[in-house]
């Protein structure tokens, strides 16, 4: 066991703060792409047909690939915007209330009036450790007229890096365009 506490205080040692390189001064990463509301509803296992199951444990927490990506970077110090969309409606309002509480500059966000906002079921199964998702769309899709210029530019201004996960794909072309002149 001493070896390994002795390894492990080595390891910290190399890996402390001094030993990395400098961080940006501004450290703005932007991201486009999906947002969702994520129901995770855990299962004893997975049901068969016409089964009637109850689940163990149920979390609703943010989700989608950019959301999740981006809440990442300012858990790690970074500061990150997004460009996605969202509906006023009780999910839409949560996507952003929980970005915006981990760091996250929503900013950017198209929020409609009409529509529903993206979310998805998952069910996680506890005896083969797998987890199967049933995902829901926003509606209206996010079209790249609805991302003003003047919007675009003021989101890039300053970015170190811009995060794509594919998914508003029509707009994250014309993000990575703008972002090829900077």
């Amino acid at each position: 066991m001493p070896y390994l506490i002795s390894f492990e205080k080595s390891f910290r040692a190399r890996m402390s703060s001094e030993s990395l390189p400098p961080l940006p001064q501004h450290r703005i990463v932007l991201g486009c792409g999906a947002v969702s509301v994520d129901f995770l509803a855990t299962v004893a296992s997975y049901p068969n047909p016409d089964d009637k199951i109850r689940s163990t444990s149920l979390k609703v927490r943010g989700g989608g690939n950019a959301g999740n990506s981006l809440t990442c970077a300012a858990r790690l110090g970074l500061n990150p915007r997004l460009i996605s969309k969202v509906v006023n409606d009780a999910q839409g309002k949560s996507i952003l209330e929980e970005l915006e509480a981990d760091g996250v500059n929503t900013s950017f966000f198209i929020v409609s009036e009409e529509g529903n906002s993206p979310f998805t079921y998952v069910i996680v199964d506890n005896q083969t450790k797998t987890r199967t998702c049933i995902h829901t769309p926003g509606y209206p899709p996010m079209i790249p007229e609805e991302l003003s210029q003047s919007s675009l530019l003021s989101a890039l201004d300053g970015a170190n890096l811009v995060y794509f996960d594919g998914r508003l794909h029509e707009t994250a072309l014309i993000v990575a365009k703008e972002y090829r002149q900077f």
